[in-house]
């Protein structure tokens, strides 16, 4: 039985001179691994879909509960993604996130848009990388049903003041009167709670049209990753490799 589905390839391991297992984000299947034999060899016709980054046609077999391909065609390769080292970095720790949030076999479509878009302005370059990530960090979770209570002060109600109290490991926000129930909570200002309910709220096709502060977009790029890493209670190496570059580059 051959199957036809549309994936991103998120992660690639040798197996000999020419085979592949590759694992694959897909939109109906989630995260998959494929068997992929040959595609090592140049000459081989879906040597450019078994690529890291490329999102392709594939048509599978599948036996065992392995899937195998049977052809694969490309449809965007995101290329030069490979010809800056920190896009390259961010794209890597976006997989790695994907792989341990995203199992096979369940329906993935929301998270498979936001990757593709987020691949598209990281590879565009129009966007500032910092941003991406966190609206990649937070709009993830929350679409897989981690989303933090971010609508009014956990204790009152108070939809917001001047200053509010975000404790993450609870995924809450507290309010200047009440901040002191909070615990240990950041402190975070009206631009960067704006932007979180945006991240978490607004319709898919809005979700990039929106701007920060250099100030605000490093605020909110520490919160986002600390309550990524709290909940999914996961540490990834390729976000140290990003942030190693991101401080060479940008200081």
């Amino acid at each position: 039985m051959l199957i036809t589905t549309y994936g991103i390839v998120i992660r690639e391991r040798s197996i000999g001179e020419n085979d592949k297992f590759i694992d694959v984000l897909t939109k109906d299947l989630g995260v998959i691994e494929l068997s992929a034999k040959g595609v090592k060899k140049i000459t081989s016709k879906s040597f450019s879909s078994a690529q890291l980054f490329a999102y392709s046609k594939f048509c599978l077999n599948k036996k065992n509960d392995r899937y195998y391909i049977n052809s694969a065609e490309p449809v965007h390769m995101f290329y030069n993604l490979r010809l800056d080292v920190e896009s390259f970095a961010l794209a890597s720790y976006f997989c790695e996130i994907i792989l341990h949030t995203i199992t096979s076999e369940q329906s993935a479509n929301s998270v498979t848009r936001l990757f593709l878009n987020t691949l598209y302005f990281l590879e565009e370059g129009k966007h500032p990388k910092r941003l991406l990530k966190s609206i990649f960090e937070l709009r993830l979770v929350s679409e897989i049903g981690m989303m933090p209570d971010i609508l009014a002060c956990h204790s009152c109600l108070c939809y917001q003041t001047p200053v509010m109290y975000f404790k993450i490991d609870k995924g809450m926000i507290f309010c200047e009167n009440c901040y002191n129930r909070a615990g240990d909570a950041v402190e975070i200002n009206s631009s960067v709670l704006h932007a979180i309910r945006y991240i978490c709220l607004t319709d898919f096709e809005k979700l990039w049209s929106f701007k920060l502060s250099d100030n605000a977009q490093k605020n909110l790029s520490q919160i986002t990753e600390k309550y990524i890493l709290s909940h999914t209670e996961r540490h990834f190496k390729t976000l140290d490799f990003y942030k190693e570059l991101e401080n060479t580059f940008n200081g």
